[in-house]
């Protein structure tokens, strides 16, 4: 219900921001830089606390989205009052600062949601777990992204949102949630709590069971976010990108189709993502997904029409199942069931912030200066997709010099001591 309630409500409202209310691209991009820079201080620096001194998992989902619900219709109220008084543009900053501050508090659930899978599986049925969780969230994002694509248009350009359809929408999924949530998961708490005190009897280090562990895991931060940028930084530009009339000319109905190929390949290569990362190793698996970000923005350029640029986005969904399921599973098994809460914290928010920043800081800045040049909007557009396409494979090097090679050494360095001990017992 959490990915039906995304994609329902922000697959559009870049657009709305940007051809109904008037937002530059840079501008719209705030959208996601506020409100994702919100999630990620509260998560590492309040709820993560929280979450490890009270064991507050399922509390911390319920709230979240209990808040995140009345707010929502709030931030509508708000923005059509601001639309009448003041004009589009200032009712546009309205819906981005209450989403932020909103943001705030709904990152407890995400916190919550994190810690609570970790807490009450082990390494291996995590993958099993997670390929299912991520493969169901495949399936609410494509009926979310679909509903949004009917409600849209329905009474003017941008209608799905100025009558308040579009949230009250999102509003009325995120409070099935909490209740359901609530009635079905209430007492995993106590069982979090449990675990936790037979686990730490075994696990006496602070954060990590080894030094290694500790260098590995601060590394895996640093190339999730320079990979997040890339990826991120062309997100809400390629609806712009594909709704030109050349030379994708998409519909509101193409769009749908294109972002729902990539969570239609979401949904299967989820279910796949944990048992390959049991089988050929998290590494990886994890390798493979972080290649293919950097494949498909070069993709993307290269399609010339609706039908080659599905082909193309369902690669994305791919690296995502694979990097969402499987950087979950790594970091999972490098953390000690002690501080999962803060950790998990820094992890999501490593995710957050560069899906924050990057449109802001990178492809707003970058497409919004070509086209003040005379540049054309697709001409711009696509220098971002380089750009994005450099990044992230920045980052799958700096994958491959600092994870994936050390743990080649140290596996051959173990087999060497293991010859060495039979041959000298």
């Amino acid at each position: 219900m959490a990915m039906a309630r995304r994609g329902l409500f922000y697959t559009f409202l870049a657009l709305y921001l940007r051809e109904v209310l008037g937002l530059s691209v840079t501008a719209t991009t705030l959208l996601a830089s506020l409100t994702m820079i919100a999630n990620s201080v509260s998560q590492t620096f309040i709820w993560g606390r929280i979450s490890d001194k009270y064991q507050a998992r399922t509390s911390l989902v319920v709230i979240g989205e209990t808040i995140a619900a009345f707010g929502y219709i709030l931030v509508y109220f708000v923005h059509i009052h601001l639309f009448n008084v003041d004009g589009p543009v200032t009712a546009a900053y309205s819906i981005i600062v209450g989403l932020a501050l909103l943001e705030f508090f709904w990152s407890m659930s995400n916190l919550g949601w994190s810690a609570l899978i970790s807490d009450l599986t082990n390494s291996q049925e995590r993958g099993k777990l997670m390929s299912i969780v991520s493969s169901i969230g495949g399936v609410g994002r494509i009926v979310g992204i679909s509903v949004s694509g009917l409600m849209y248009d329905v009474g003017g350009e941008g209608g799905g949102f100025k009558n308040g359809t579009l949230f009250f929408f999102a509003a009325g999924i995120m409070l099935v949630s909490a209740v359901l949530i609530w009635f079905s998961t209430h007492k995993s708490e106590r069982v979090s709590e449990d675990q936790l005190d037979s686990t730490t009897v075994n696990n006496q280090n602070a954060e990590f069971p080894t030094d290694s562990n500790s260098r590995t895991f601060h590394w895996f931060l640093v190339v999730m976010f320079i990979v997040g940028l890339g990826t991120y930084s062309i997100l809400q530009i390629l609806i712009f990108y594909i709704g030109l009339s050349s030379p994708i000319g998409a519909s509101s109905f193409d769009i749908v189709m294109i972002r729902n190929s990539a969570s239609i390949v979401t949904i299967f290569a989820s279910l796949i993502a944990g048992p390959l990362s049991n089988k050929i190793g998290r590494r990886n698996t994890l390798g493979i997904g972080l290649m293919l970000t950097g494949v498909t923005p070069i993709l993307y350029m290269l399609a010339r029409n609706v039908q080659e640029m599905i082909l193309v986005n369902s690669l994305s969904g791919i690296s995502m199942a694979f990097i969402s399921v499987v950087g979950y599973l790594f970091a999972a098994d490098l953390i000690s069931p002690e501080r999962r809460g803060r950790l998990f914290g820094r992890y999501n928010s490593v995710t957050y912030v560069s899906f924050g920043v990057a449109g802001t800081f990178i492809g707003g800045p970058i497409a919004d200066y070509l086209i003040n040049t005379g540049v054309s909007k697709a001409d711009a557009y696509v220098t971002t997709f380089q750009v994005a396409a450099m990044i992230c494979f920045v980052g799958a090097l700096i994958y491959g010099l600092k994870i994936k090679a050390p743990q080649k050494l140290e596996t051959q360095a173990g087999r060497a001591h293991t010859r060495k001990k039979r041959i000298f017992p």
